[in-house]
């Protein structure tokens, strides 16, 4: 039996990292008018689907080292957007919370991917979404399964299951 062939521009690590480095470039053009780097749009993302987190977590979340997301924190809590709260189980810790006024901001990083999605699910159908969206999410599963320390658990009503898929 011969092995089979290898389509590099079809495997499956490289067509989710493509899609998704696209997707946040097309999200990071449409969002300039909010002023925000790719960065710090990308944390309150985060933030609003797990909020009261540590700096530590949201650095695993974002894949940058804590240093830098001090940075950011920093940055996001001096445009009002974010507070730090002291950790009740860590005196070290501080925990990460939204600020009413970045509920405003979320509702329009929102409506820019409502209207993204829009372009780049067309001719897909409802059904045919749903199953992508279920199968990346077990794919998630399954990588984490891989690698421990990658499966978070994501508290969104958007991914309404646990680390283990559930």
């Amino acid at each position: 039996m011969n092995p089979p062939v290898r389509n590099p521009g079809l495997n499956i690590g490289f067509l989710v990292g493509d899609t998704s480095r696209m997707l946040r470039r097309i999200f990071n053009e449409r969002l300039t008018h909010l002023g925000m780097t790719q960065a710090q749009w990308r944390a309150l993302a985060h933030l609003s689907r797990n909020e009261g987190i540590n700096q530590v977590t949201l650095s695993d979340l974002l894949d940058v080292q804590p240093i830098t997301v001090a940075r950011l924190i920093d940055k996001l809590v001096e445009a009002g957007l974010v507070t730090r709260r002291p950790d009740p189980n860590d005196r070290r810790a501080q925990r990460l919370f939204l600020t009413d006024n970045a509920q405003g901001v979320l509702e329009q990083i929102w409506e820019v991917a409502d209207e993204t999605y829009a372009v780049v699910l067309k001719g897909i159908s409802d059904t045919e979404r749903d199953t992508l969206i279920d199968l990346l999410a077990r794919l998630r599963t399954n990588v984490g399964a891989l690698h421990p320390s990658e499966a978070i658990t994501v508290t969104s009503p958007l991914y309404p299951f646990d680390k283990n898929g559930k």
